[in-house]
């Protein structure tokens, strides 16, 4: 072949090469878009119809999404475009990213993910953390994919490599098909698939392993495999880290197992159906889990991506709670909370801020009280942990305790012809109950103080919306009808839930003359709920005796400020020995005196930390004001 020809066919592989990472790229777009307007429609319709088509088609979507991944990764390396990204990462936060990855596809296939990870190994490193979950996340997923029974096995050593840097010792093990020792010199190969009549239908390219092999390459290892056919595989490498905190991660897969335990055994704490929570993670499998966690609280539950999308929301919506991931790229969870607080007229400025990490090492908690957090969770997330914390920091005029025997409260010993009565009442002012309960946990009792709360509501909606249709803002409006929305759902009442979410389409896409001809359809809506409601509510009242008229109210005692931090420095004390019953009778005794309602608000939140047995939070409050 000559020279010339050679050349040629150089640049017309290499110009193939380009022309595929270009299109990979600009096919993920679309794709995008199309599984975000999907999720629109999984999240709105109530059609269980409607609702399978697009489980279908976030299903086709997600494999299509990523065909088009591998291919754009596999051009990239090709054609040798992909870059190195070094960067300071927790190992902790890495393998707990990973397994929230692949465990919904562990529970669907039954296998058992077995950690053995070093409790040694230095926690925090330099390196490309994002190629190296990548090939991670590919040898797990490839694992699971291939595994009918048995386990997926993670293993994690490590030895020093001079005084500043480890060598990581990585294998991921499986009990799954295994591979015939005569394909193993293919294995590596692109578009080589394997004993296609045992391999998974889904696993569409045959890039995989030949996109990891080469990313183990490029960060400076060497990627091997030994495998048994019929008995599974374990493919292994190891990578040199720079070495940033030399603290030991310590126990990773105590902390799994415990959230494990905690998920099994769940059975929410509360419900609050008009709390708004907002989590920030830079992983949307992460988001995915925190969601799932809070979906039996009927909490509102808004995500982010990033600490930037963090800080466009708080401009446009208020949240009780705020939830911060903190390893993220670009701005991480301290900085996005320091740049939270330096908002100019930020209404987030004194909102609960929550970090997530999966820092568990000592002084964690004293450092992120230092930065500004409130507190801080630790990943893998334990979902009760998780409901107690919210419980702390929640409003507590929107947060309903709930207990096992409350479940079905009022369902066997009520009389089903006033259960009935109730039921064709509500009906007859918007009001669908059946559907108002499905989102207390049939709790009845608890219906009705969220019925109590929605009253409360409308008007303060109304006069929201109101006020941004005379702004001509529909950004604002479309935030407030939103939220409406979903607070009508909530109750049940769903022609108004119905008539808020076409004026939500409508603000969203600025239409302001529609929004102006339709609006008055939904005030009018409001107001004639708001009145039918009252009326409801009151009889329901006098029916139950509540009513009646209260009794006198003790004369407040008049205590100096100097004999007011007597008292408190008193109950600080009994708070530093834990003793609940003296702590009590002290806050009682603390409640008759006439104080500035900031002193009543803090003996609220104090009382309220004492009854979820947090008496060192409690002591904190105390603290702050002496």
């Amino acid at each position: 072949m000559s020279q010339e020809k050679q050349k040629n066919n150089v640049e017309a592989v290499n110009s193939q090469d380009i022309f595929l990472a270009n299109m990979s790229h600009e096919l993920r777009t679309p794709i995008n878009t199309i599984l975000g307007l999907n999720e629109l429609i999984l999240r709105e319709s109530q059609e269980d119809a409607i609702k399978e088509y697009a489980l279908d088609i976030r299903h086709a979507g997600n494999v299509l999404l990523t065909l088009v991944s591998d291919i754009l990764d596999f051009t990239k390396l090709e054609a040798g475009q992909m870059t190195l990204s070094e960067g300071v990462y927790d190992i902790s936060s890495m393998l707990n990213d990973l397994i929230n990855g692949i465990s919904v596809h562990l529970r669907k296939k039954k296998l058992d993910l077995e950690l053995d990870i070093a409790r040694d190994v230095p926690h925090k490193l330099s390196g490309d953390e994002l190629h190296i979950r990548q090939i991670l996340n590919n040898l797990l997923t490839n694992a699971v994919k291939y595994t009918e029974k048995g386990k997926v096995t993670l293993h994690l050593g490590w030895e020093w490599a001079g005084d500043d840097a480890v060598t990581l010792k990585l294998a991921v093990e499986d009990t799954g098909v295994g591979i015939r020792e005569k394909d193993l010199s293919k294995l590596f190969g692109a578009f080589q698939r394997m004993d296609m009549a045992r391999r998974d239908t889904n696993d569409r390219t045959g890039l995989g392993l030949a996109i990891t092999n080469r990313l183990v390459t490029m960060l400076g290892g060497k990627l091997e495999v030994q495998s048994t056919y019929g008995k599974g595989s374990v493919f292994s490498f190891t990578l040199v880290q720079k070495v940033i905190d030399k603290e030991p991660l310590g126990d990773f897969e105590q902390q799994y197992n415990e959230s494990l335990v905690s998920a099994k055994n769940y059975r929410q704490k509360f419900i609050a159906p008009m709390g708004r929570v907002l989590v920030v993670d830079d992983n949307a499998m992460n988001l995915a889990v925190a969601q799932g966690l809070l979906k039996e609280t009927r909490l509102q539950v808004d995500v982010a991506g990033s600490g930037q999308e963090c800080l466009e929301l708080l401009k446009r919506k208020t949240y009780d709670v705020i939830c911060l991931d903190h390893m993220m790229p670009v701005m991480d969870g301290v900085e996005t909370l320091h740049a939270i607080k330096e908002m100019e007229g930020n209404p987030a400025v004194n909102t609960p801020v929550i970090a997530l990490t999966a820092n568990a090492v000592t002084g964690a908690r004293e450092y992120y009280l230092e930065e500004g957090f409130q507190d801080y969770l630790t990943k893998p997330i334990d979902s009760e942990k998780f409901e107690e914390m919210l419980i702390r920091y929640l409003p507590a005029n929107l947060v309903y305790l709930t207990k096992d025997e409350q479940k079905g409260a009022g369902g066997d010993e009520e009389d089903e012809a006033e259960v009935s009565m109730q039921e064709t009442k509500l009906r007859g002012i918007g009001f669908n109950m059946r559907n108002g309960l499905k989102y207390m946990g049939n709790n009845r009792e608890l219906y009705g103080k969220v019925l109590n709360d929605f009253h409360t509501i409308l008007k303060e909606k109304e006069e929201a919306l109101q006020d941004f249709l005379k702004k001509r803002d529909m950004s604002g409006f479309a935030i407030i009808v939103h939220s409406l929305k979903g607070n009508a759902r909530n109750v049940g009442a769903d022609d108004l839930a119905d008539e808020a979410f076409e004026l939500e389409k409508m603000s969203k896409a600025g239409q302001l003359e529609d929004v102006e001809v339709r609006s008055p359809i939904l005030f009018n809506l409001m107001k004639s709920m708001s009145k039918d409601l009252k009326t409801y509510l009151d009889g329901n009242a006098k029916k139950s005796g509540k009513a009646a008229k209260p009794a006198k109210e003790e004369p407040k005692v008049r205590i100096s400020d100097d004999e007011w931090k007597k008292a408190l420095r008193e109950l600080a004390g009994r708070l530093d020995d834990f003793d609940g019953d003296s702590v009590n009778l002290k806050l009682e005794e603390l409640k008759r005196y006439d104080r500035p309602e900031a002193d009543r608000k803090m003996l609220r939140l104090c009382e309220k930390a004492v009854k979820d047995y947090a008496y060192d939070v409690a002591l904190e409050i105390v603290n702050a004001v002496l």
